[in-house]
């Protein structure tokens, strides 16, 4: 009898999870901490006048993080990844965004970089005009904490 309503109730919580999984879709997202051999911080913005942020874009289907995040560093800023990089953590934007923040030190520039406006700031000398999570992430980082630390 034990037995039976064990198995019923991993039946139901596996059902309530299949359920949540198509109703409640998340969006897996990569961004990218790219130094230089100065320890100088790829900043990219979109629009002229717009806010400095880390290199990031979503994770399509079928594609890991990983193969994600070099396809975002060599269409965005022409960068070939000559090393496996470090994945530092995730975080979640919000209930439906999670973000794995990876790390690249080992890199060469590939190609011409895309539309986006690109630079590499110091840590300690981000522009203004920096959004303040990626200015945050960015302080976690350099100090060696996690990104999820506070």
């Amino acid at each position: 009898m034990r037995e039976d309503r064990f198995l019923v109730g991993q039946f139901v919580a596996r059902a309530f999870q299949q359920y949540w999984r198509l109703t409640r879709g998340v969006y897996l997202n990569v961004e990218a901490f790219v130094m230089d051999e100065a320890g100088r911080i790829l900043l990219v913005r979109e629009e002229v006048g717009g806010k400095w942020s880390l290199p990031a874009s979503t994770v399509q289907k079928g594609e890991s993080l990983e193969t994600a995040l070099r396809r975002l560093i060599r269409d965005a800023a022409g960068i070939e990844v000559n090393s496996k990089p470090e994945l530092r953590g995730f975080y979640a934007e919000s209930r439906s965004r999670q973000t794995g923040m990876y790390v690249i030190r080992n890199w060469q520039p590939h190609s011409v970089p895309g539309t986006l406006e690109m630079n590499f700031f110091a840590p300690y000398a981000l522009p203004a005009d920096v959004t303040k999570p990626a200015a945050a992430r960015i302080s976690r980082l350099v100090e060696g904490r996690t990104i999820s630390q506070t």
